[in-house]
């Protein structure tokens, strides 16, 4: 498995936040983003990579835009999410969980595509403040 447009994309409304390598050093400026055809090529050329929270974090209290909360506690709200609790957190069966839940996932940045294991990505608890 190799980081494409298709696993950045999804997070992009909500303000992702990058770790980038290039041959010439770390940085973290703010880029724009050519979605060409040779866009996949810069992002293994480049080293991206997003800075994501794993799913085991579903139960534990997590900051987004100053405000805490436990986000499955938030989800559990909805009617839609009720098949999720039949589950462990490591794993979470997409297809039962309502497009609202999905969206919310991805704004709160949780890696649904499995980039973090895959080493694709960087688990935003192993950053230092």
């Amino acid at each position: 498995m190799k980081l494409e447009l298709k696993h950045l994309a999804p997070y992009l409304p909500y303000g992702l936040n990058l770790k980038i390598n290039t041959p010439f050093g770390a940085t973290d400026r703010k880029f724009e983003i050519d979605c060409g055809h040779d866009f996949n090529l810069h992002l293994s050329e480049c080293n991206i990579k997003p800075i994501l929270r794993p799913l085991s974090d579903l139960t534990k209290e997590i900051e987004v835009n100053g405000e805490k909360f436990v986000p499955y506690e938030m989800l559990n709200y909805k009617p839609t999410i009720k098949h999720v609790a039949d589950y462990p957190f490591s794993f979470i069966d997409l297809q039962y969980i309502s497009y609202y839940s999905f969206d919310c996932l991805l704004e709160w940045h949780f890696d649904v595509f499995g980039l973090i294991e895959n080493g694709l990505a960087i688990d935003i608890n192993t950053l230092k403040e």
